[in-house]
């Protein structure tokens, strides 16, 4: 899951959160325990303890990791006109779900959304407060910016984000949750991205 690119200044809790990450998606968050943990990771339960206070700690930092990964880029450029608006939305549109549907995001996924079943509120919590969240304020603020230029109505911006974000995932997580459909290719995630910029392109007033 974590690779040299990923900026983990500690890299003792970055191999922490490697060997956990491995651990939760092969036996599962109950049935994973920390001894395992700390043997693939090569450390000590001192030192586990020392960054994380328990299993779902661990969790919690992963979905934050994780949900990270999908926000959009924090210098998104600010929309000049009517083109440039529907090629960023596009292009924000493809490296969103590339990561929103990433193997190992969607295994984290899993792991979070049972631990949330089993009342583990917390990473309920992490899910939206790092992943919904930051990527709301960031695509709102790109449409407010749009609207501000005169390229789509102020009034219509929570519409279109909708139908923006309806069109770009539609029932594909659910399926990738469910392992009912195989994973998307990169074809396929760019033609759904190219699909929602032209869905919220006929919602645009001329």
């Amino acid at each position: 899951m974590l690779n040299d690119n990923d900026k983990i200044d500690d890299p003792r809790r970055g191999a922490i959160l490697q060997a956990a990450f491995d651990v939760f998606v092969e036996k599962g968050f109950e049935a994973a325990t920390t001894a395992e943990i700390v043997r693939r990771a090569r450390t000590s339960k001192r030192t586990l303890y020392g960054y994380f206070a328990s299993k779902q700690d661990i969790l919690i930092a992963l979905v934050r990791y994780g949900s990270q990964r999908m926000q959009p880029s924090p210098d998104l450029p600010e929309p000049q006109d009517r083109v440039q608006f529907l090629a960023l939305l596009e292009l924000f549109g493809r490296g969103f779900l590339a990561e929103f549907l990433h193997p190992e995001r969607t295994a984290m996924y899993r792991l979070a959304i049972a631990e949330a079943g089993r009342g583990g509120g917390d990473v309920a919590r992490e899910l939206d407060i790092h992943g919904r969240q930051p990527v709301m304020r960031a695509i709102t603020q790109f449409f407010d910016q749009a609207a501000a230029r005169g390229i789509i109505r102020s009034d219509d911006s929570g519409m279109l984000i909708g139908v923006f974000f309806s069109v770009l995932i539609g029932f594909t997580q659910l399926q990738t949750l469910l392992g009912t459909d195989p994973p998307l290719t990169a074809e396929a995630i760019a033609a759904r991205a190219a699909l929602a910029r032209r869905a919220t392109e006929r919602m645009m007033a001329p």
